[in-house]
């Protein structure tokens, strides 16, 4: 059960963070085009692949920051407030990306 919540917890985190991928101002896909950031922030060692222990390590992490009470479990409650946290971390990011780009940032790139 717990290697279930962890890989659901991983992969939404995965998928949720690769919406935010920003572009660069010639319009060329940079580095943090469709989530490879996210790639590269999980490659450690930087040797261009994600081993299993690199993986788990992150994945260890996201989730004691998801099991805000350090029980070795994530109810509803603390993964719908991990949600809510991101969420707003993620409309801060949007909005300073905007601030930065001005009119060539495009609003239906949010995932709200």
């Amino acid at each position: 059960m717990k290697k279930l919540i962890l890989l659901t917890a991983v992969s939404a985190f995965a998928i949720g963070n690769a919406a935010f991928a920003g572009h660069h101002e010639d319009g060329e896909k940079g580095k943090h085009h469709k989530g490879n950031w996210m790639f590269e922030k999980n490659d450690t060692n930087k040797d261009g692949v994600i081993s299993k222990d690199e993986f788990i390590a992150n994945a260890t992490e996201r989730f004691s920051k998801m099991d805000t009470d350090d029980d070795g479990n994530i109810t509803k409650e603390e993964a719908k407030k991990h949600k809510g946290e991101m969420k707003e971390k993620h409309k801060e990011m949007r909005k300073k990306h905007k601030e930065t780009k001005g009119d060539e940032y495009d609003e239906d790139d949010s995932d709200e």
